[in-house]
This record gives structure tokens, C-alpha cells and sequence, in this order.
């Protein structure tokens, strides 16, 4: 008979456990108007939302639009979050968040879902992006490409999941673009490239159509990894 409780209260633990998350993390609501990271020499606000990037002050790989969520697996000593955003259109990834980009008023228990060996492949360039301006470690932007407004849309997004190898451009800036950009990459599949603009009074990272500048950019591009 006490076999027999004791095994039904084990029974009764393990199916409690099976109620929480295994190892579980904190999900946040991400906000708007984020102040850049000074840390990497980076001044003003970025309106949409935090950047995501491959690293601590690494490439810009998107936005992390306001009212969006992320989850945090691990927060770095310059409280960049590595992590997990979820967008609204349900595409998610894993990448580093600009400290300063969560609600941390409330938080919710969600499983973790980015490994150590996601983070240590997505700090090399080459895994999620191709044709870049400069070598690895410079640049910031460094070609100048015409850009026709009338023609081409700004995206705050693209990448769809970690493997970063296709994606689709999302989160529409909503805004006119100027006439001028900084090219910095393209996407590995080709499909989008990342460039800077000044807008609404900031430099913003935003996405266009590899085709829109495609006649611009200059061959060869550097596809060094790092």
C-alpha cells in the first residue's frame, strides 16, 4: 500500500511537470522609440522598434516592431538579448535584441527555443548574408546607391526562421524613401538587401528588393566571412 502511494505521487509530480515549460525563459512585449546603443557608438531612437542583429553590435539583420514579442535565453553583460523574436505576421527567429527594447513590466514563462550553436553560427556573416559592402570587422554602409521612391518599398524585415536562408519582406516602413541609401548586404538567398537612410529626423536600417539597387551596386562585392 505505501508502494503504491508513493508511486501515485510520483506519478502526480511528474504529470505537474509536464504543465511548466522545460527550461522555461521570460517573454517580453517589445517597444517603439528605442534609444540606439551607445555602446556601439549609436546615437538617437529607433521609431519602429529595437534592431535585431547577428551579435552584439553586429549587423542589423531587422526590426523588432513595437507590440511584437521576444524571448529571452540569455542577456550578455552589455545587456544585449539573445533570443527568440516573434512577429506579427507569425514568422520567428532567433537573433540579439538592442538592450532597452523590452516592456519588463511583465514577463511570461515560454520554453526556450535558441541553442548555444544557433548563437555561435549566426556571429559569422556568411550564415545569413552575402555581397557585402566592405570586408568583415569595416564599413558601415560604405556604397552609395540610388534609390527610386516611386518604385521601391522600405521593410523593416525579411528573415522568416534561423536557418536565414529565404524570407520574405515584411513590416513596410511606411514611409517614402529618400532618393539615396548605404548599401551594407544582401540576403543569402539574394532576395532583399539591407541599407541605411536618414528618415523621420534618424539613420534607419531597413530592407528594400535586391532588384530595386541591383544596377547600382558594384562588382565585385566582398563575400569574406568572418
Amino acid at each position: 500500500m505505501k508502494r503504491t502511494l508513493i508511486a501515485l505521487a510520483t506519478g502526480v509530480l511528474a504529470l505537474a511537470g509536464l504543465s511548466q515549460p522545460a527550461h522555461a525563459i521570460n517573454q517580453y512585449v517589445t517597444t517603439t522609440n528605442v534609444t540606439k546603443p551607445a555602446a556601439c557608438n549609436n546615437h538617437g531612437v529607433m521609431p519602429a522598434g529595437g534592431w535585431l542583429a547577428n551579435k552584439s553590435c553586429g549587423y542589423v539583420m531587422g526590426t523588432a516592431i513595437g507590440g511584437t514579442r521576444f524571448d529571452v535565453s540569455t542577456t550578455t553583460p552589455n545587456n544585449f538579448h539573445f533570443g527568440r523574436w516573434r512577429a506579427s505576421n507569425g514568422t520567428n527567429f532567433c537573433a540579439y535584441l538592442v538592450p532597452g527594447a523590452l516592456d519588463t513590466s511583465h514577463s511570461t514563462p515560454v520554453a526556450d527555443s535558441c541553442s548555444s550553436a544557433t548563437s555561435d553560427r549566426l556571429v559569422h556573416r556568411r550564415s545569413f548574408g552575402r555581397d557585402f559592402d566592405v570586408a568583415p570587422h569595416t564599413g558601415n554602409g560604405a556604397i552609395v546607391v540610388r534609390i527610386n521612391p516611386s518604385a521601391c518599398t522600405g521593410y523593416y524585415n525579411y528573415f522568416t526562421d534561423s536557418t536565414y536562408t529565404t524570407g520574405a519582406l515584411h513590416d513596410p516602413v511606411n514611409f517614402a524613401l529618400p532618393t539615396t541609401g548605404g548599401y551594407r548586404y544582401t540576403t543569402a538567398d539574394g532576395g532583399a538587401s539591407m541599407i541605411r537612410v536618414d528618415a523621420l529626423g534618424e539613420t534607419i536600417w531597413l530592407f528594400v528588393a535586391r532588384s530595386c539597387i541591383n544596377a547600382q551596386l558594384p562588382s565585385p562585392l566582398n563575400n569574406e566571412n568572418d
